[in-house]
């Protein structure tokens, strides 16, 4: 698939970033906690449309490679414990479903809008990788394509500790559904059409920076 080859270049990437991020002498690892919020999982039964992902708290890790000033690669895992609901079409109402694991392994960059030596360091962020869902079997798969992108900030207090905080766009492909395609040339035609847990995620952790 498609975005399998775009994650193995990223990956490439990252473990190139390593060569120079020990050239650079500069490695950050940032133990997180936060909260990850809305999301649904659409379904397509006679009895229930889609499945509610609650809101929840949220904790990981994040490794931060220099791979030049201003620039890093980045690896972040965040898990979220959380509830599962549906909705049931008859009565538009939610009912508890199942509880719920949900783990989001992502590789990307971070880039620095101040350079290095300044304390306060606002930055962008965004990756890609794959989101786990673990739901006693209640799920119709387990790995999905999921990507990131975000905006934060990191203040340090000197040279190794420091504060990040951030926020960011979460998406995970989960369900296909089918849709209509129209082309003005060729018609319409029934094409797959991917579906997507739509999450947010804010988070704030402490930096331990290595040189």
């Amino acid at each position: 698939m498609a975005w399998r080859r775009v994650l193995f270049f990223v990956f490439l990437f990252s473990i190139a970033g390593v060569s120079n991020a020990w050239a650079q002498h500069q490695i950050e690892l940032t133990p997180f906690g936060g909260a990850r919020f809305g999301g649904v999982i659409d379904v397509n039964t006679t009895d229930v449309d889609y499945l509610p992902i609650k809101s929840s708290w949220n904790y990981g890790v994040m490794a931060d490679y220099t791979v030049w000033p201003q620039f890093q690669a980045e690896f972040m895992f965040n898990h979220q414990p959380t509830d599962l609901d549906q909705h049931v079409i008859a009565t538009d109402s939610r009912q508890f479903l199942t509880s719920a694991d949900i783990d989001m392994y992502q590789w990307g960059f971070l880039f620095a809008l101040k350079p290095p030596e300044a304390r306060l360091q606002p930055f962008i962020v965004g990756g890609l990788g794959f989101t786990h869902f673990k739901a006693g079997g209640d799920l119709p798969f387990t790995n999905r394509f999921s990507y990131n992108l975000g905006l934060g900030a990191k203040y340090f207090f000197n040279r190794h500790v420091g504060l990040r905080a951030e926020a960011r766009w979460s998406p995970s492909r989960t369900t296909t559904q089918q849709g209509t395609f129209c082309d003005p040339f060729f018609g319409c035609e029934i094409v797959p059409v991917a579906s997507h847990a739509e999450q947010g995620q804010a988070n704030i952790g402490l930096i331990f920076r290595f040189r």
